[in-house]
């Protein structure tokens, strides 16, 4: 594509040249009108490398762009509708809203990485009145980092974002308190992710 747009260019700065040339010899008639043609094609092939030269950088530019553009699209947002106490293992978010790539798993409530890159992983949790809950999440078994919501007598909803670097066919989940419940007759236990930019980050 950008050839094409090059070659339009090129004509376009031949067209000129050569009216230029048209008129620095009616200006000036002492002047011999080949070497005036002779000169202003010669700068016109000038510019024209040094166009040449820019649409190169451009388009190692626009190469670069495409190689941190995800190429396996993923993103992903579930709730969890179920108001019974908690699992001992992950919570199941149930109710998907998204699931682009499909690597979420309602099922297990486990988002499994699909290419290696970095993620945004973020999970909210409403405890029920009275319920004293934390929550951990986690990454292959590990706990990165951990919610807290006491259930008090007003609805109270603990959340975290976390942007970190996955391999392929890391898992992320999160897990509480098992038994404890939480609120979830409206939508705020949620446990999202998407895939920002492929590739290995340290």
């Amino acid at each position: 594509m950008y050839r094409i747009v090059l070659v339009y260019l090129c004509i376009g700065l031949i067209h000129i040249y050569k009216v230029k040339c048209d008129l620095i010899k009616r200006e000036n008639k002492q002047l011999d009108g080949k070497q005036c043609c002779y000169r202003t094609l010669d700068d016109a092939m000038t510019e024209i490398e040094d166009l040449v030269g820019k649409f190169d950088k451009l388009r190692n530019k626009s190469y670069g762009c495409k190689e941190n553009t995800p190429e396996h699209p993923t993103a992903f947002t579930a709730l969890s509708t179920f108001s019974s106490g908690l699992p001992n293992g992950p919570i199941l978010f149930d109710k998907v809203i998204a699931n682009v790539g499909n690597s979420y798993n309602p099922s297990t409530g486990k988002f499994t990485a699909p290419v290696s890159g970095l993620y945004s992983i973020s999970v909210s949790i409403m405890g029920l009145h009275g319920n004293s809950i934390h929550v951990a999440i986690r990454k292959n078994g590990q706990e990165l980092a951990r919610l807290w919501t006491h259930g008090g007598g007003r609805g109270e909803v603990a959340s975290h974002t976390l942007n970190l670097p996955l391999k392929r066919g890391d898992q992320m989940w999160a897990s509480g308190s098992p038994g404890k419940k939480i609120y979830a007759r409206e939508p705020y236990n949620v446990f999202s992710g998407i895939l920002i930019a492929s590739g290995k980050f340290n």
